[in-house]
């Protein structure tokens, strides 16, 4: 009886150990490229899915977010993005398969539009990848794509 309690003690741990590596995540229960929240009142249009998502936007006063699930394999990302604005700002932050934030960026009217870099270090798995738009007039696109 001490041999099968000794066994079932070992496989339990093991399958306990497996299900913690595997499943871990806050937003492993979504799918690659899910949007999650989209009350942005102008457009987002994704031009690109998969492994380096991209996309457009545009407003004409607008306001709101726009965020969408990224699996990302690496422990960092590469980010671009760029707008033309007369009026509003662009916000985009990424938070890391934890919820940690691992970048957030602004760029409003007058400052410099363009931003390209790299994600601080963060979980590899599903990502969130929030576009925050306040009064934006204007348009935009951004890019990311893993980077380690």
């Amino acid at each position: 009886m001490k041999k099968f309690r000794t066994g079932f003690a070992l496989f339990l741990g093991a399958a306990v150990l497996l299900g913690a590596t595997t499943s871990c995540g806050k937003y492993r229960k979504h799918d690659n490229m899910e949007v999650l929240d989209n009350t942005y009142t102008g457009t987002v249009e994704i031009t690109s899915t998969g492994a380096d998502p991209a996309g457009d936007f545009t407003g004409d006063g607008d306001s709101g977010e726009y965020s969408f699930v990224w699996e990302n394999t690496e422990k960092t990302a590469q980010v671009n993005f760029d707008v033309t604005t007369s009026d509003g700002s662009v916000q985009m932050i990424i938070n890391d398969a934890k919820g940690d934030v691992v970048l957030d960026e602004t760029r409003p009217v007058g400052d410099n539009d363009t931003f390209a870099g790299r994600t601080a270090e963060g979980k590899k798995g599903n990502w969130l990848i929030t576009i925050r738009l306040n009064q934006f007039d204007g348009d935009g696109s951004f890019s990311v794509s893993p980077g380690n």
